[in-house]
């Protein structure tokens, strides 16, 4: 029967989910959390602000710390029909498989409206309406989608296109599209059917019945705007003409699920999980360098293309999983190529020194040896790039860099003045008193050159020098300030004297590695780490709503400030010696 045919449309406007309730602010707010007037025709925009909080995550992984040798998670419903040489796979799970359910509204229940747990359900349809409606305002998920659909909801990307030049002119080229196909797991195959067929006979698009692989296909469009979509007994097929024929085709030529880069990435990361993904980026890249030797010449096959492959990892996998108290997302992969090997994880020596106002700090472990490595892997590479050998030189006159150690960049808030500046690890207090001594030699050889003048002071014992670089050689106004001290072993640089003398007055009970909530994204995140960032969300919170919401103050109060205020802090880390671990994560309290 051809599906443009049938009749008896779902009614995607008729949706009766119950309208939840938004808790005005009151009792069960997290302790510390001042009260606040809830506007009552901003209702309905607020349950978008708190979906929001829960998609964000989600929306990262299309771009936490659970040790990873734990159990696997739910099997995936659909990586057993996308094609076995899929080179990237999204997989969304609206079921919220083992623990994600009880998870995801343990977090929730700190947001207003998500107190109740017994509306979870409830709420959680509505954002998914809200999300269908953003695509078509005539579509709800409970009326349109849910009746049928299984829980899962994957995209699968097989090929991802081609441009070719056309002998008809140098500049003139045609597109290959790319074949990609979604796949969503149906628990009624007829519902699923009839709805899709009701959709295109509303949108006027006739489509084409054939046979391939014993399943009916039907196709519609012509060139780059082809489409197809099949329905198995278990799945719904919708994408390119070469997506879906290939998604037929796995049950015969192997699915995504025995390929054994996907194997060895799922088996990467533990728990369930709200969404996971698959990147195969050796194949991507080259196929983007294919096409470029197709269009350029022979770039595809030199060594350089060579040698960019050899530092492509094999794949790259995550996912985003709810806990308690906090979303994680978790990206891993092995480390591929000349990359260093060496684990430089370690639990961070620098956060004891740094103020406890620190609300922005980027750290990194073993950076000297890291751009060492770097460097000498690059000149293996390019060894006839002159511009090489001159870095060297210019490092050689500061010693080189292995005497760098850890290293950060802070941003302090004290009130609402804000402040910052680097903080550096040296081998021992002797070469770090040495290379700011460097630093004068410098100044006093080449100041009048740089249009630089320096006066020293002296601050609890230490040496504080304070540099100011002018725009031009007569300005008297302008130009840059930074101040530099050694205290102890650490180089401390600032935009003035005021970021050194608080890392100089900083002591561990006030430090940053005693602030509760850097504890606790660290902990999360893994305290563990070769890299790592910290954010404090709640002593940002006014900052970030005036930076990235074009809000008035007072709707910023009513509609987005009772969410941020039960946001904690944010903070990503990464460890590994042979493979490679991110994790992400967004508290709340």
């Amino acid at each position: 029967m051809d599906p443009t045919q049938t009749t008896g449309a779902v009614q995607a406007s008729g949706d009766s989910t119950p309208a939840v309730e938004v808790s005005p602010m009151g009792e069960g707010w997290a302790p510390g959390v001042a009260r606040a007037p809830v506007s009552g025709g901003s209702r309905r925009l607020r349950w978008g602000i708190a979906s929001a909080i829960v998609m964000c995550v989600v929306l990262v992984t299309a771009g936490g710390f659970y040790v990873l040798s734990g159990a696997a998670g739910a099997k995936s419903l659909t990586a057993g029909v996308a094609p076995k040489n899929t080179v990237a796979f999204l997989e969304v799970r609206t079921d919220l498989p083992g623990d994600q359910h009880s998870k995801l509204a343990d977090f929730m229940s700190h947001f207003p409206g998500f107190m109740d747990r017994s509306q979870f359900n409830t709420g959680l349809d509505e954002l998914l309406n809200r999300m269908t409606r953003a695509v078509s305002p005539d579509l709800t998920y409970t009326s349109a989608f849910k009746p049928w659909m299984e829980g899962e909801v994957s995209i699968a990307v097989t090929d991802i296109g081609s441009a070719v030049p056309q002998v008809s002119g140098p500049t003139a080229v045609s597109a290959a599209a790319p074949g990609v196909v979604a796949i969503v797991a149906l628990k009624d195959h007829d519902a699923a059917k009839t709805w899709v067929a009701n959709e295109l006979t509303k949108s006027g698009v006739a489509t084409t019945a054939s046979q391939y692989a014993g399943t009916t296909l039907y196709s519609f469009g012509t060139g780059l705007d082809a489409g197809a979509y099949a329905l198995t007994d278990q799945d719904l097929l919708m994408g390119t003409i070469q997506g879906v024929e290939a998604a037929l085709d796995s049950h015969t030529a192997g699915s995504l699920a025995d390929n054994p880069n996907y194997q060895a990435a799922m088996n990467s990361l533990s728990g369930d999980s709200l969404a996971r993904f698959y990147v195969d980026p050796a194949t991507i890249v080259k196929a983007e360098l294919s096409g470029m030797s197709t269009m350029m010449g022979s770039i595809g096959a030199s060594s350089s293309a060579a040698n960019v492959l050899g530092e492509i990892p094999a794949w790259i996998a995550g996912n985003v999983r709810a806990d308690s108290g906090q979303l994680m997302v978790t990206v891993v992969m092995p480390r591929s190529g000349t990359a260093q090997t060496a684990d430089n994880s370690h639990v961070s020596r620098l956060a004891s020194s740094l103020p406890g106002s620190t609300v922005l700090v980027t750290e990194v472990h073993g950076l000297g040896k890291t751009l060492t490595t770097t460097l000498s892997a690059v000149q293996k590479q390019m060894p006839n790039d002159s511009s090489l050998g001159q870095i060297q030189s210019a490092l050689g006159l500061v010693g080189g860099l292995d005497w760098i150690g850890d290293a950060s960049v802070v941003v302090t808030k004290n009130g609402s003045i804000y402040d910052g500046g680097v903080v550096v690890e040296a081998t021992d207090a002797t070469t770090a008193g040495a290379k700011v001594a460097l630093l004068h030699n410098v100044l006093a050889l080449a100041g009048s050159s740089l249009n630089a003048t320096s006066r020293d002071e002296t601050y609890k014992g230490v040496n504080i020098t304070l540099i100011h670089v002018a725009s031009t050689p007569d300005s008297t106004v302008g130009g840059l300030d930074i101040a530099v001290a050694a205290k102890d072993k650490l180089i401390v640089a600032g935009v003035d004297d005021a970021f050194v003398k608080a890392v100089i007055d900083t002591a561990s009970g006030s430090s940053l590695a005693s602030q509760s909530d850097y504890s606790t994204v660290m902990s999360a995140v893994g305290s563990s780490n070769s890299q790592s960032l910290y954010l404090n969300i709640p002593a940002l919170e006014d900052q970030i709503g005036q930076a990235f919401f074009n809000v008035s103050p007072s709707r910023w109060t009513l509609d987005y400030k009772p969410y941020f205020d039960h946001l904690g802090g944010v903070g990503y880390a990464v460890t590994g010696g042979n493979t490679v671990i991110l994790r992400f994560i967004v508290t709340a309290k």
